[in-house]
């Protein structure tokens, strides 16, 4: 099959894996069979993309898939009645009830843990990452793009995992552990 024809082959089974998880998340029960359809036919999809035209193609086949769940996502808020009734008072404790302490030091607490905290401990991340690069082979240009691909990535896991773990222990566990890690990098001067 050339590579035209299994790019648009890639495009139909996105499409074609979006409407089965709208199919699925339509009905009053969800099917695992559909749910199970739809995401194998992304995948699919995503792999003939690829398969076709390398990143260029899995982007093509992406943006088809993203466009038609788009569509059926407009078509549905488009087509969804305004609530008549009062809105449900389920909260996640986002904001103190009246006569409540707002425990303003907590959240703050919380809000530099994550983003300072979590800062930290990707880039110390990025730093062993650059190191064990070096170590394994890989010259100066590709070391540092693999630290510049980490950073990011491990800050949004870190940032996740921080808001999730409730003991202030377990958070500043987490951002130790790869500080500690990154150690013998700076150590050895590789960031020189």
């Amino acid at each position: 099959m050339s590579g035209s024809a299994l790019l648009a082959v890639g495009a139909a089974a996105g499409l074609s894996g979006v409407g089965a998880l709208r199919l699925s998340w339509g009905v009053a029960r969800r099917s695992t069979l559909l749910n199970t359809v739809g995401w194998v036919m992304l995948g699919g999809a995503l792999i003939a993309g690829w398969t076709s035209a390398g990143v260029w193609g899995a982007t093509v086949v992406s943006l088809w898939a993203m466009g038609a769940a788009l569509a059926l996502l407009a078509a549905a808020a488009w087509g969804d009645p305004s609530p008549r009734g009062k809105g449900s008072n389920r909260r996640a404790g986002m904001l103190a009830e009246p006569g409540e302490p707002r425990q303003t030091l907590r959240r703050v607490t919380t809000f530099i843990i994550v983003t300072v905290g979590g800062l930290v401990a990707a880039v110390a991340f990025g730093v062993a990452t650059r190191w064990v690069a070096l170590l394994i082979g890989a010259d100066e240009a590709n070391a540092n793009v693999l630290a510049f691909f980490a950073v990011p990535l491990a800050w949004s896991v870190v940032a996740f995992a921080l808001l999730m773990t409730s003991r202030r222990k377990r958070q500043l566990a987490m951002i130790a552990i790869p500080v500690v890690v990154s150690i013998p990098a700076l150590i050895s001067g590789s960031m020189t």
